[in-house]
């Protein structure tokens, strides 16, 4: 049986991306997508809904990232859900659910670059040497 795991998500970046390197000379880029949800309740008022997202960028990616991403950029984001446990700085366990943009397929479009950023072409695809591997300081 086949199984997939992808996560589409079309948003704005909420605040300026982070990068790590990592052992080996990998790098990775971190920052949060903001996906808004619009609709008119049964009296007709407006209302809306925003789910913030972890991305985590591995491998070809992190370089668009780094040129092209700023807070307020328009984003389209594939990748990979996962669910990863740790230890805060309390020692309380806590949970994250992450999107790692991975791999050949996961990616990283920019839809319409924040002002200041490089206008460069706008896609591009990561190919991530290791998906899993995450820099030890990313709690």
């Amino acid at each position: 049986m086949l199984n997939v795991n992808r996560v589409t998500l079309l948003g704005h970046v909420g605040r300026d991306p982070e990068f790590h390197s990592h052992a080996g000379g990998d790098r990775a880029a971190r920052f949060s997508l903001a996906t808004t949800e619009r609709w008119k309740s049964r009296d007709g008022e407006a209302q809306e809904r925003t789910e913030w997202h972890r991305i985590i960028v591995f491998g070809g990616a992190v370089g668009v990232v780094e040129r092209l991403v700023r807070k307020g950029t328009a984003v389209l984001v594939e990748g990979r859900l996962t669910v990863r446990e740790y230890t805060d700085r309390k020692d309380v366990s806590r949970q994250a659910t992450e999107i790692i943009v991975a791999g050949p397929q996961g990616m990283v479009n920019v839809l319409a670059p924040a002002a200041g950023c490089a206008p460069e072409a706008p896609a591009a695809t990561s190919k991530a040497t290791s998906p899993d591997a995450r820099p030890s300081d990313w709690a």
